[in-house]
C-alpha cells in the first residue's frame, strides 16, 4: 500500500540514523528539560496540555502571561530549528558538526511564516465551515485539530466533526507540505506547485490523514492514563512519545518532498523524482 510505504520510509529515516536524529533534536529536548528544572514539572505539564491559565498559576508572578508567551515562543522556535535541520540533513546530507545543529535563521523564519499562512488558509477555507456546521447540528462548533479533549465532553457529534476537521486539515497540510520543506532547504517554490507535486499521492495522503485523526483520538483517550505517580518517569515517557510523534511528522514531510519533489529547469518546467 502506497500510504504504508510512505509512512515506513519516514519511520526508517529516523530509526535508520537515530543517533543523528537525537543529536538534531537537542534544542527541543534541552529546552524541555530546562523548563522543568527552572519552572517545575507541573508548569510544564500544564503548558503542554494547552492550559495557559493553570500554567500561569504555577508561575505566581505579576508577569506570568508574558513569561508564558516567552516560553511558548522559545519552544516553537526550537521545534522549527530542529525541523529545518532535519529536512536539510535528510535532503542535503547536512550533518550537525557541533553540539547543536546549525542555525539557519532565514530558513526558520521562512518556514514559520509559510506555515502560519498555510494553516490560516486551510482553517478559514476548510475547517471554519465545518465548525459552523458542527454548531448548527449541536456539536458545539469548536474544532481543535488533533485534540479531542473538549469534543469528548460535548458529545459524539463534536467528536465526529473534530475528526473530520482534523482529517481535512492534515490532508490539505500534507498536500501542500513541499511548499514548506522547499523553504527549509533554501529552494522555495509556490504553494500551488507544492500541491501539484503531491497529486500522485493524493489517495495515500488521505489515508495518512485519516490515520492521523484516528491516532490523535486514541492518544486523547489514553493520554490521561500515562501517569506512573513519579514525575521523572512521567516526564521521560511523555518526552519520548512526543519525540517519536514529532520526528515522524517532520520525516513524513521530508519523505513526501523526496518522493514528490520538483527539479527546476531554467524554463520553469518540472519533473517529479520518484524515490
Amino acid at each position: 500500500m502506497q500510504a504504508m510505504d510512505i509512512a515506513n520510509d519516514a519511520l526508517d529515516s529516523v530509526l535508520g540514523d537515530i543517533k543523528t536524529a537525537l543529536k538534531i533534536s537537542i534544542p527541543v529536548l534541552l529546552l524541555n528539560i530546562i523548563i522543568v528544572t527552572i519552572l517545575g514539572y507541573s508548569f510544564w505539564q500544564a503548558l503542554f496540555s494547552g492550559n495557559a491559565r493553570e500554567a500561569q498559576a504555577f508561575l505566581d508572578a505579576p508577569f506570568g502571561s508574558a513569561a508564558i508567551l516567552f516560553v511558548a515562543v522559545l519552544i516553537v522556535f526550537s521545534m522549527y530549528w530542529v525541523t529545518v535541520a532535519w529536512h536539510r540533513f535528510v535532503i542535503l546530507d547536512e550533518r550537525p558538526t557541533g553540539i547543536l545543529p546549525k542555525l539557519y535563521l532565514g530558513s526558520i523564519w521562512a518556514y514559520i511564516w509559510r506555515l502560519l499562512v498555510l494553516a490560516f488558509v486551510i482553517g478559514l477555507v476548510a475547517v471554519f465551515p465545518l465548525a459552523l456546521l458542527s454548531s448548527a447540528l449541536g456539536g458545539g462548533g469548536s474544532i481543535n485539530i488533533a485534540d479531542y479533549s473538549e469534543a469528548l465532553q460535548i458529545g459524539p457529534i463534536a467528536v465526529l466533526f473534530n475528526m473530520i476537521g482534523t482529517t481535512v486539515f492534515a490532508y490539505a497540510f500534507l498536500r501542500y507540505s513541499p511548499f514548506l520543506v522547499a523553504a527549509a532547504i533554501g529552494k522555495p517554490i509556490k504553494a500551488a506547485t507544492g500541491r501539484e507535486s503531491t497529486y500522485w499521492a493524493r489517495k495515500a495522503i488521505f489515508i495518512l490523514a485519516v490515520g492521523y485523526a484516528a491516532m490523535s483520538l486514541v492518544y486523547t483517550f489514553i493520554g490521561g492514563g500515562l501517569s506512573t505517580g513519579l514525575w521523572p518517569i512521567d516526564l521521560a515517557i511523555i518526552l519520548a512519545l512526543q519525540w517519536v510523534a514529532f520526528m515522524f511528522t517532520i520525516s513524513l514531510l521530508t519523505t513526501l518532498y523526496q518522493k514528490s519533489v520538483v527539479q527546476y529547469s531554467e524554463d520553469g518546467e518540472t519533473d517529479r523524482i520518484l524515490a
